[in-house]
């Protein structure tokens, strides 16, 4: 071996592995429409065809666990038409705010990524790819918020205090081979609920 070529061994592995303390560091930011269900605290007409669109962008930092949203724009719409939240004549505090975000839900672009970002997270925390194959069955995950309403400006400010992680199991005959819905066609999955994962706010 001629002199040197250690070194030269040596270089190539550095430079491999550079990119990933980097990348590991990164934020990454997605412009993101969300629909969701009129929360119960803010359903006062008990309307159970309220629903909530917002256009949001969310920060996720899967080296320091966390995940922030910002919201741009939003709007409640019921089956009778619009609805309106803003109410209050002061700040309102909502603890405990829980809803499911799908990765299957086309408005969400690229949903591939930011599954990515999200299994990422996931694994510093505890590691269950060996357990799981999370691009494959993680499809979709509960958010655990807390919303600070500001009637002034008609503002939502979010705080993520958690995500659970859901993951989709194929339901399947004796024979191994899928089991779909009579109604829609579409296949039937098991759905099983991971231990929450606390946040820490940016």
């Amino acid at each position: 071996m001629r002199p040197g070529s250690h070194s030269i061994i040596i270089l190539l592995f550095l430079l491999a592995i550079q990119p990933v303390g980097p990348a590991m560091a990164q934020e990454t930011v997605y412009q993101i429409v969300d629909f969701i269900d009129l929360p119960p605290e803010l359903n006062f007409n008990q309307d159970t065809s309220c629903t909530m669109e917002f256009q949001e962008q969310w920060t996720i930092h899967a080296a320091t666990s966390s995940i922030s949203k910002k919201v741009n724009e939003y709007g409640v719409s019921c089956a009778d038409g619009i609805g309106d939240i803003a109410t209050a004549k002061e700040s309102v505090r909502l603890r405990g705010i829980s809803y499911e975000f799908s990765f299957l839900d086309p408005h969400h672009v690229p949903i591939k990524n930011l599954q990515s970002d999200i299994i990422a997270l996931i694994n510093i925390r505890y590691s269950v790819n060996k357990i799981y194959n999370l691009p494959e069955q993680l499809l979709s995950i509960y958010f655990h918020e807390e919303w600070i309403l500001e009637p002034d400006n008609k503002e939502i400010k979010k705080k993520v205090k958690g995500i659970t992680p859901v993951i989709w199991q194929l339901r399947q005959t004796a024979e191994g081979e899928p089991v779909h819905d009579a109604e829609t066609g579409f296949p039937v999955y098991y759905k099983l609920k991971l231990e929450r994962i606390d946040l820490r706010n940016p």
